[in-house]
């Protein structure tokens, strides 16, 4: 407990100063102005994005009881993408039409993918990543026709599409800046039950929980944390994947602890991220979704190789 409080604590004064570091670090002049209105609300949605993916991808896996599993391989990232795609197609503008279409899409591609990788009432790990690929190659397919057919002059939606975090609607953000700390802690409140269903079903019922009802929930808290986050960053991938993993190591399995964790992880690595983003190549900007494809595939293809013996 006294390491696990410690490990938090530093990842708290980590997280201090990555947003300071972010805030002054830029190609131009550090001005009030620019402080306040351009960079301060672009850090303050990098840790809203950061948080929901570690904390969508640390229930995935524990749930699927398996490391690999990551909202942007498991399609929900994709389905909520094309919500938000399809939303601004349909003249949706509203941020609730918006947000209800990343839920749903959200929702039902995991569904999909949970139900294509079910064989005789057990879900092998090798299926279900699989399934997640394809899922999310076809639903990536979906979104780049509509984004052909709709919007094929239009810059920042490609930008979006790549995943960025820069002019995201306030308003948006404000929703955001609410849902996403309210389902976290939600999920924390069922961090006992996470640890149980993460030692086998069997195991939960002989203690009195209801594996479906307890993932059927859990599955829905994460679909409305990777929405929220697409809603106003796009797909960002691999955030999810690397950070609950990370904090696994240094934190240990227990989800009342990890939970937490991966929220602080993972807005201190998406502020990093977004701060080499608009940095790197200067006056160029990188979207973040390239960044995090470029650190996270490494990682993927190690973690892959490490625990092959485990998960396959």
């Amino acid at each position: 407990m006294k390491r696990s409080i410690l490990s938090l604590g530093g990842l708290c004064v980590l997280l201090g100063v990555v947003v300071s570091a972010a805030l002054w670090i830029g190609p131009s002049e550090t001005t009030r102005a620019v402080l306040l209105h351009i960079r301060l609300p672009r850090v303050l949605l990098g840790l809203l994005v950061g948080m929901a993916l570690a904390v969508a991808g640390t229930i995935y896996q524990g749930l699927l009881r398996n490391p690999l599993a990551d909202p942007y391989f498991l399609g929900t990232s994709s389905g909520a993408s094309i919500g938000v795609v399809l939303a601004a197609a349909l003249h949706l503008a509203s941020p609730l039409w918006l947000y209800s279409f990343a839920f749903l899409c959200s929702l039902a591609a995991i569904a999909v993918v949970y139900r294509i990788a079910e064989t005789h009432g057990r879900v092998p790990v090798q299926t279900l990543i699989l399934a997640g690929i394809v899922v999310s190659t076809f639903i990536n397919a979906l979104v780049f026709l509509v984004f052909s057919l709709f919007y094929r002059q239009s810059f920042m939606t490609l930008f979006f599409l790549l995943g960025t975090l820069t002019e995201a609607d306030p308003l948006l953000v404000k929703i955001s800046g609410v849902v996403i700390p309210a389902v976290i802690a939600t999920a924390w409140y069922f961090a006992r039950d996470l640890n149980i269903l993460s030692q086998g079903e069997e195991n939960a019922r002989h203690l009195g929980i209801d594996p479906e009802r307890t993932k059927r929930v859990l599955f829905l808290l994460a679909s409305i944390l990777v929405g929220s986050a697409v809603a106003v960053s796009g797909m960002i991938g691999f955030v999810g994947l690397m950070v609950p993993h990370i904090l696994r190591l240094l934190l240990g399995p227990d989800h009342r602890e990890l939970i937490p964790g991966s929220a602080l992880g993972g807005a201190v690595l998406l502020v990093v991220m977004d701060t080499l983003a608009r940095t790197a190549a200067s006056p160029v900007e990188i979207p973040v979704g390239v960044v995090a494809a470029l650190a996270g595939t490494p990682f993927f293809i190690y973690l892959l190789k490490r625990k092959k013996g485990e998960v396959f």
